[in-house]
């Protein structure tokens, strides 16, 4: 075979991986978080896809430019606010700009995420800005309205789910359709909240049980631990209750400082017995039940294995022998 045939070959091998390289940029989609991106009139193509490149939407502002200037879309590319992510070619971008398509934005919030997490959340999806988000989640009279009690904020009330909002939606709308579903949760599992004297306290309690179960079947002994140390006067000392303190610093942990559980904090509840005075997080309706109905039982302490778990005991003398020979 000739060095002429070799050459040829290896351009051809070249020019299919090429194609198909380009097929796969183009056609294929790729999964990202879904988040609104405002195109404003003048916007051309370069802008634009420098746009969609910062947020992490399309990989090659270059290939947007490409694809857009093959379909003859670079110049019609219309203004508006879009939702872009999830699950999408470059093609189906391009043609979501082409057509001029808006349409309503999905976010997915996990258990255990706080107030001040899920509203950071929705101002990176470009929603609205956190500043606002947090003055209507703490605005008396918009608590009350959406959970019927007198709260300084919606902190415990945002149930984690996945939820449509419509790019228009207002901070008020945004709140209310977290909080409805945390009632209607409430609901299905038979829980009258405004029937039970103590309800916000076990929230508070549930918010804890959360943060520190390993797993679902964790989550009526903890709830019973705390339970038999508040009885006892004694302090939670529960590291999600400071977590909750260093995350609004911007400060995360894998194992707490004895300078962190010594912050003077009222949600510190190493220095201070009893519950914090607001919920830590937005708990599942699991956590909620078991807040609800707490294992009987007679331990007092608990730690985490380290592989997923929680290990229990009766006396501090037991929790100590325990941590040695788990070597936690």
């Amino acid at each position: 075979m000739s060095i002429l045939r070799y050459i040829v070959l290896a351009l051809i091998g070249l020019m299919i991986l090429a194609l198909t390289w380009m097929a796969v940029e183009v056609f294929y989609p790729r999964e990202s978080q879904e988040q609104i991106v405002r195109i404003h009139a003048g916007d051309n193509a370069r802008v634009i896809s420098n746009k969609l490149e910062q947020a992490s939407i399309i990989t090659s502002a270059a290939g947007f430019r490409l694809v857009a200037r093959l379909r003859k879309a670079d110049r019609d590319l219309k203004p508006g606010v879009y939702v872009f992510g999830g699950k999408a070619s470059l093609w189906q971008t391009v043609s979501r700009l082409w057509d001029g398509r808006s349409e309503s934005i999905r976010i997915t919030f996990p258990e255990g995420w706080s107030l001040y997490r899920t509203l950071k959340r929705i101002e990176q999806s470009g929603l609205m800005d956190y500043k606002s988000l947090y003055a209507a989640a703490t605005d008396t009279a918009l608590v009350r309205s959406l959970t019927g009690m007198k709260l300084k904020s919606l902190e415990g009330f945002l149930y984690p789910d996945t939820y449509q909002f419509p790019i228009d939606c207002g901070a008020d709308s945004i709140l209310g359709l977290q909080t409805a579903e945390f009632f209607r949760k409430l609901t299905q599992a038979g829980i009258n909240p405004h029937e039970i004297s103590d309800f916000y306290q076990k929230l508070i309690l549930a918010s804890i049980i959360e943060k520190e179960a390993g797993n679902d079947d964790e989550r009526g002994i903890i709830a019973g631990v705390f339970q038999n140390r508040l009885k006892l006067g004694m302090a939670l000392q529960s590291c999600p209750t400071v977590d909750y303190i260093l995350e609004q610093r911007g400060i995360r942990r894998e194992v707490l400082t004895t300078n962190d559980t010594g912050i003077p904090s009222p949600y510190n509840t190493y220095l201070n017995p009893g519950l914090p005075p607001t919920p830590i997080c937005n708990p599942r309706i699991e956590s909620i039940q078991a807040a609800l109905n707490p294992a009987k039982h007679k331990y007092l302490y608990f730690f985490s294995d380290r592989q997923g778990n929680n290990v229990f005991s009766s006396s501090y003398e037991e929790h100590q022998r325990l941590q040695r020979k788990l070597g936690v």
